[in-house]
């Protein structure tokens, strides 16, 4: 480890100019391939995974104690939770902390009260 005292800063020297901005080309709507796309129907196909993903829907939840959004994964042929943002651990921190807080704003209300008296 060297001492603070033998440091020395030196100049450096210039970075290099930027290059050029290259203009945009405009092939038809943004994501698109430019070719008119075919009606829906039921039989299209949204999207593939080639059967490496199970099947699944969002579920958005208002949380009654915190009133926070939970957004819950579920299998679409069960209904089983396969994931949950935010945890069950964290929306009982955030009532917890919730609760708690409100208990000081109790508490420091009827300090205030009783001294006013």
């Amino acid at each position: 480890m060297s001492d603070s005292r033998d440091l020395s800063i030196q100049p450096t020297q210039p970075v290099g100019g930027a290059s050029a901005v290259q203009p945009v080309r405009s092939e038809g709507s943004v994501g698109t391939s430019g070719s008119p796309q075919p009606e829906p129907d039921e039989h299209t196909v949204a999207a593939a995974t080639g059967g490496s993903l199970r099947a699944a829907y969002a579920q958005f939840v208002i949380n009654p104690d915190t009133h926070d959004v939970v957004v819950r994964v579920r299998d679409s042929e069960t209904d089983q939770v396969l994931s949950e943002t935010p945890s069950p651990e964290v929306e009982r921190v955030a009532k917890y902390l919730k609760d708690y807080a409100n208990t000081l704003a109790r508490h420091r209300a009827a300090l205030r009260s009783s001294v006013g008296n």
